[in-house]
């Protein structure tokens, strides 16, 4: 069981590469939407680890635009948005479209509004031009992981369910 959510993990992690690739404006990319879907599938420590990997790439394939820290600190703030969003999707018994639209309201919440505030005392007034193309990203990148997660069949996800749980 090990053996195979290491696996689906690597395969969650080659999405990110190439959700990374796929820029809107300097590091901001399509590379969280397979996070926030391992954070779903593979519980919130995948998710938590998808989200740093997903957004150092996209950086990095950027050249860092904004500073190694900041950056630094953007993932861990994405590993955040990640385990949350993810503990959530576990935890939360409610109506399924209501824990959709809870858990993505927080997710937005948590990667643009409050990055934006932590990262002001760093960036200052400049963090303002990020507002726009990051609430673009962040909202296509859930809209993106919603779509899949609704697609994919109910077994598969019972079964990715299960493998997640007998790790714990």
């Amino acid at each position: 069981m090990y053996l195979r959510k290491v696996t689906l993990t690597a395969i969650f992690l080659a999405l990110c590469i190439v959700g990374a690739n796929v820029k809107i404006m300097g590091s901001i990319a399509l590379d969280s939407a397979p996070a926030f879907l391992g954070a779903i599938l593979l519980g919130p420590a995948v998710g938590a680890f998808l989200g740093v990997f997903g957004h150092l790439l996209s950086a990095m394939l950027a050249g860092f635009p904004l500073t190694l820290p900041v950056h630094l600190i953007i993932g861990v703030m994405m590993a955040a948005c990640m385990f949350v969003f993810g503990l959530l999707r576990q935890r939360l018994k409610w109506r399924q479209s209501l824990v959709i639209i809870t858990t993505d309201v927080i997710g937005y919440l948590i990667n643009v509004p409050l990055e934006l505030v932590l990262l002001y005392p760093l960036l200052r007034q400049g963090i303002f031009a990020f507002f726009m193309p990051l609430t673009l990203a962040t909202i296509l990148n859930l809209v993106l992981c919603e779509l899949v997660n609704a697609f994919l069949p109910q077994q598969l996800k019972q079964k990715l369910t299960a493998l997640t749980r007998r790790q714990r």
